[in-house]
Formats: structure tokens, sequence, C-alpha cells
């Protein structure tokens, strides 16, 4: 099942492209039972409390499956929020951009266990994503078993919002 949002300015003289254009997800991945891993679903909680626009659909997702594919069917811009370890500060926020690869996989590890970049080769590759994908990344500083993120991590989600905002404008 596709999610589907209805664009800001929908005429009937408005051209299918145009529509895709305005159409955009916000991924928040991340586990709420593991300390800072939560960072995306907490900043998919507090953007779903914003005004961003018909055409923006915010998802929380606590796991990496295909089920991601069908939240980006349709979208012209898929920005995913994660905790992302890039040997930097804990705290620090990082963006990163995906481009689709230029070749089809040939082959997926597991259909069971399934990495973000395996999720975004797949949907290129199936013809369903062909936009750039914007990954807004925290360096976590402690992802065991609890609940509740690091002070390093809670401070850095209202730079994460504007980030996203940012991104979205």
């Amino acid at each position: 099942m596709a999610i589907i949002t209805t664009p800001h300015n929908n005429s009937a003289s408005q051209g299918v492209e145009d529509i895709l254009k305005e159409r955009a997800v916000v991924i928040g991945l991340g586990n709420l039972y593991m300390k800072d891993d939560g960072l995306g679903i907490r900043a998919a909680e507090k953007l779903k409390k914003k005004d961003l626009g018909e055409g923006v659909s915010i998802q929380a997702c606590s796991e990496v499956d295909l089920t991601l594919i069908e939240k980006m069917q349709g979208v012209s811009k898929v920005i995913v929020v994660d905790a992302v370890r890039g040997g930097k500060e804990p705290g620090a926020v990082s963006k990163y951009t995906i481009t689709p690869r230029k070749s089809d996989i040939s082959e997926l590890p597991s259909l069971h266990s399934l990495a973000l970049s395996d999720v975004l080769d797949l949907a290129v590759s199936s013809g369903i994503l062909a936009c750039p994908v914007v990954i807004i990344g925290v360096e976590p500083k402690d992802d065991s078993l609890g609940i509740g993120m690091s002070p390093e991590v809670e401070s850095a989600l209202p730079k994460v919002i504007d980030a996203i905002i940012k991104e979205l404008s």
C-alpha cells in the first residue's frame, strides 16, 4: 500500500511531473528502546507536530525492510533521519546525499535482514525511486538498551529538525 498525500495547489491544469515535485517523505529510523538509536523516531514525532505542508509525509519506522519502498513511491524527495556512526563527536549532525547507482543490483544478501543501502538499491533498481536520498545523521553516544537519549544527542534534535526543514524548502 503506497502512502498518498495531497500536494499543494492540486489543480486540474497541474501536470503529473509538477505534482510529483511537490511530494516528499521524511523517514525517521530508529529504536526507542536503544537510547540514542531512537533519534529518528523522536525527530519524526516532533516533525508531525509542525505544519510542513500537505505534500510532506512524515514516517516513523523501527525497522529497515521492504515496506520502506512503499513510502518512497512517487516522491520527488526522500529524507532519512537516523543515528549514524561516522567517527565524529557524539551529537554531531551530518548530511549525506545518496545518489541512485548506475547499474542494477545483482543480488541481495537476504530479504529478512536488509541494510538501508539494500532497500535504496532495490527501490532504484525497480524504478520506484529516481531521486537522490538525503540522510540527516547524528553521531550516537550510547545505543545500549534503555529509554531516552544521551544529553549530546538530545541537544542535537533541534538542529536535526532545522536541517530537515531546510531540505524541504
